[in-house]
């Protein structure tokens, strides 16, 4: 699968419970969809927050079989910035849903039979900082990632959210 057995084993050394995909700035605006599928056909884009570009042929599903192979928990950023609400439950669908809906068996058309069943999720990536794509004041990234919460739950009730903010005391209220 092109994991490097390096990292494999460090990861597994460091006894690492968790990992986090996508992370830092670059959830707010990326796309899943486009991470999905056989990666010759997966689009190259301009990663806005790193002024690089994202190749996608590293995605969803990749990180999800990675995870399994290291044997971490997988956890999910759903892009709140320049994503919607629905985005976020479709992703939520694509990987816990058995089979029987269009993002499911999607999933299965992708090679991956079985759900990835990932428990943790987190409602985008520091959404009050003006470095965001998506900025949203503290009362509008509450707003969204209520709703958000509310549809990703209607898809699996058991997953766990994560609010995710920043600790950097000069940001305004």
């Amino acid at each position: 699968q092109g994991f490097r057995s390096d990292v494999i084993k460090l990861v597994r050394e460091l006894q690492v419970p968790l990992i986090r995909y996508p992370g830092g700035n670059f959830v707010s605006c990326y796309d899943w969809h486009d991470g999905i599928g056989p990666k010759s056909q997966r689009p190259r884009r301009l990663d806005y927050a790193w002024s690089s570009i994202e190749t996608n042929q590293f995605g969803i599903d990749e990180f999800c079989q990675w995870a399994q192979k290291v044997g971490v928990e997988p956890m999910i950023a759903v892009n709140l910035g320049t994503g919607d609400i629905k985005d976020a439950g479709d992703l939520v669908e694509y990987c816990n849903f058995t089979s029987g809906t269009y993002w499911s068996d999607l999933r299965i058309k992708n090679g991956h039979k079985e759900p990835y069943n990932v428990k943790y999720w987190c409602l985008g990536n520091e959404m009050e900082g003006s470095w965001q794509a998506g900025h949203l004041s503290a009362e509008d990234y509450t707003k969204k990632a209520l709703e958000a919460a509310k549809i990703m739950r209607w898809v699996d009730p058991e997953i766990k959210l994560i609010a995710c903010g920043s600790s950097y005391t000069m940001l305004p209220n």
